[in-house]
């Protein structure tokens, strides 16, 4: 097999591949958003209550920022 044989292989890609890269992609977005809602926004969102849910935000900062930045995972996952 000559050497422009394995550069061209290589370039190809199967469509299976992306498939694959695709479906993980699409788990991720599915645990990030069952994380996201079921462990973060139930504990930190009161229905009806802005400054309940103010304080609750106030008081775990750092819960709200892993909630932030997993939304901005959750979107890339879904640009991409």
């Amino acid at each position: 097999m000559s050497t422009d044989a394995i550069k061209e292989r290589v370039r190809e890609t199967s469509p299976q591949v992306y498939a694959r890269i695709g479906g993980v992609l699409y788990l991720i977005i599915i645990v990030i958003g069952f994380c996201s809602q079921f462990f973060v926004r139930d504990k930190l969102v009161v229905s009806g209550d802005v400054t309940a849910t103010a304080n609750n935000i106030m008081a775990s900062e750092s819960l709200w920022r892993i909630s932030i930045a997993s939304e901005l995972i959750l979107l890339v996952c879904a640009v991409a």
